[in-house]
């Protein structure tokens, strides 16, 4: 964030020397091993965000996450203030989303842009020319702001590479007041995390639950702010899911993510008498009932909500990610109230933001708060080939329903970056339907997939200039094949980009046949079952189901036997390299997996997948093997293959060759 060197160096040091005092006074109390029962922390005085609202803000430096905090202590001379509301009552509206995964805009040629951060600054810039003396507006971001668009490609993949990072530079330019580290923030490593925020992040960047860091901790990443806005104190705490945080071998390797709910006893308590209101933004996900699945939540946002509630009588509420949930489409539902906590999440991918009003009024037992309204405003799409007239017409995006002036300034340099890379050609496709979107939805989920397939024999066909050479089998999980590519027609970066929009990185391992055979029949219980497929609330294979499910290069050949149910599934008849795998359960092999199923993704951590299915189907704990990570791009190798064939089809690997079969 950006504030005096004077202010940036003096509070660097007095936080310093705090905590350094803190721990060296707890030293005597704890010998080796035993964990430090408690610690101290700092607020430091910082300049607010330039394009935000807040009149103040407080940044908390302490360590959460290692044990509770009994002090916090002032930077220097500066009194925080004391509530000095306008009027009896306070209403804080709330703009927030979750989960864009950098898609800024969404370019194309055939519909026209779709500026979906551009809709919310406009929505936002409004609200807050016309809020009233006794509202406050805050804009929030709940993680997992990185890795799904070709934005990416601007960051660079390391230090020496950076460029800019496109969705911290654009919510700094948009006037966001903080937003909390999602597991995707780390799919580039910590050090380039650090460098993204140190660079861009005009404001806050939250995580009060990470542990060992020590590129993140006390700079970067800090575990809570407390914001005064018209008098209104506003503690926000970030949490961050411990499960299915990509880290790059190597890079921090202390850090990790704790209980997010031991944290919130260790920080509430302390930092209690300094807020009128707390907003937890948590990308740790939704764990209720009668929602689809997307990650197996152990602890989620209700857990964290009532816990809330549990710690202290001031109002709370909680603003979740991480699991993509569509939550109160139209107001606030029972089950999403804990203990008095709201709990919020407004889907993923641009689908909506949420619109939240809490009003806030003094008592005898305090300040009470109630949701006056909420409701999730969905983001349009574009598409200018639909004309006035067509009833599809206004649930489109046209001008006026984006800030126009914010586009210009802001995304279109950004655009104008990445315009060579998007339009470059790299081949050309035939006319085959299999490798259309709408086959690869039919396909990617119930078996045998064209995409997949040459995805996986293409990392394959590459190999020989990985670290030890050629590999047997690559594998890569069918949620991130995201579409198809256009038939019978050149085929853009853009093409290849939106056919796999995550930045994956290779990771080698060595496995026994015996490993790979367990791998496999663990994956037949993931299938998209046909009866799933039917019924009153059918599976949509076109929308993400986070089973893990995954595609094989060529050597490896299976059945599928559905069986009565998920749990009865099994893969039978396994071959690699055309010998049974009976034969072969001592042999070793050389397997390619993407970072995200090589860190326990998906349900490969030795738990029960969820997404679903019975607690019965535990995943095999790809997270625990030994791995290289070769710092090489999936897509990137997938790119250099279709250039060195001139194309995407049949005749260079885009078919389904029978490797997988399925029989009930």
């Amino acid at each position: 964030m950006r504030h005096s060197i004077t202010r940036s160096v003096f509070s660097a040091v007095f936080t310093t020397l705090l905590l350094l005092i803190a721990a060296l006074g707890l030293a005597g109390c704890a010998t080796a091993g035993t964990p430090v029962a408690s610690s101290s922390a700092v607020l430091v005085r910082e300049a607010p965000p330039a394009n935000g609202d807040f009149d103040q803000l407080f940044v908390l430096h302490g360590d959460a996450a290692r044990a509770p905090i009994t002090s916090i202590s002032l930077d220097s001379d500066v009194r925080l203030p004391a509530a000095a509301w306008p009027a009896d009552e306070m209403r804080l509206r709330i703009v927030s989303f979750n989960d864009l995964h950098d898609m800024l805009t969404l370019p194309s040629t055939a519909r026209g842009d779709t500026h979906l951060l551009s809709q919310m600054v406009r929505r936002v810039r409004e609200i807050r020319a016309t809020a009233a003396s006794n509202t406050v507006v805050l804009f929030v971001s709940s993680g997992d702001d990185h890795t799904g668009s070709a934005f990416d490609e601007l960051v660079g993949m390391d230090v020496a590479s950076y460029g800019v990072d496109p969705s911290y530079h654009a919510y700094s330019q948009a006037g966001l007041d903080a937003a909390v580290v999602g597991n995707h923030e780390l799919d580039r490593g910590a050090r380039l995390l650090a460098k993204a925020i140190a660079t861009d992040a005009r404001f806050p960047v939250l995580s009060a639950n990470l542990s060992g860091s020590r590129m993140l901790l006390s700079g970067p990443v800090v575990p809570a702010v407390v914001a005064v806005q018209k008098g209104l104190r506003i503690a926000l705490i970030g949490l961050t899911t411990p499960d299915e945080t990509v880290i790059r071998a190597g890079d921090d390797p202390g850090l990790k993510f704790v209980d997010p709910v031991t944290t919130l006893d260790n920080l509430v308590p302390a930092l209690e008498p300094y807020a009128d209101v707390f907003v937890i933004l948590s990308h740790v996900g939704y764990n209720g009932s009668g929602v689809e699945a997307r990650h197996d939540v152990k602890v989620g946002d209700l857990d964290i909500a009532k816990e809330m509630g549990r710690l202290t009588r001031k109002p709370s509420l909680v603003l979740g990610g991480h699991t993509h949930t569509v939550l109160n489409l139209n107001g606030l539902e029972p089950q999403n109230l804990v203990s008095g906590v709201p709990v919020f999440q407004s889907g993923g991918l641009g689908q909506y933001y949420g619109d939240i009003l809490l009003t806030l009024r003094r008592s005898a037992a305090g300040i009470e708060g109630k949701v006056a309204d909420s409701r999730l405003v969905p983001l349009k799409k574009r598409d200018d080939r639909v004309k006035e007239g067509d009833p599809r017409y206004a649930a489109l995006e046209h001008e006026g329903d984006f800030d126009a002036a914010y586009e210009a300034t802001a995304i279109a340099p950004l655009l104008a970056s990445l315009k060579t890379k998007l339009t470059e050609r790299i081949g050309v496709s035939d006319a085959s339907a299999d490798i259309t979107t709408a086959r690869t939805f039919a396909d990617r989920y119930t078996g045998e997939c064209a995409i997949a397939n040459f995805m996986n024999d293409a990392v394959v066909a590459r190999s020989g200039t990985f670290p030890g050479g050629k590999v047997d089998v690559a594998v890569f999980n069918a949620s991130g094949v995201a579409s198809g590519v256009p038939t019978g027609s050149d085929l853009t970066f853009n093409d290849l980009y939106s056919t796999m929009p995550y930045a994956d990185v290779i990771f080698l391992a060595e496995l026994t046949g015996a490993q790979l055979k367990d791998i496999i029949r663990s994956n037949a219980r993931r299938m998209v079952r046909p009866e799933e497929l039917q019924g009153p609330k059918p599976i949509d294979t076109s929308a993400y189901v986070s089973r893990g499910y995954l595609h094989f290069s060529r050597a490896v050949r299976y059945t599928a036997v559905m069986g009565a149910s998920a749990a009865d599934a099994d893969a039978v008849d396994i071959s690699i390299n055309g010998a049974p795998i009976e034969e072969q359960l001592q042999k070793t092999f050389r397997v390619v997996f993407s970072s995200y199923i090589a860190g326990g993704g998906e349900g490969w951590s030795g738990k029960p997948v969820g997404a679903g299915l019975p607690d019965t189907v535990i995943g095999v704990d790809i997270r625990s093997l030994p791995k290289l990570d070769t710092g090489l791009i999936y897509r990137n190798e997938i790119i250099a293959f279709t250039r060195s064939v001139g194309g995407i089809g049949a005749s260079t690997g885009a078919l389904k060759d029978g490797r997988v079969t399925v029989r009930p």
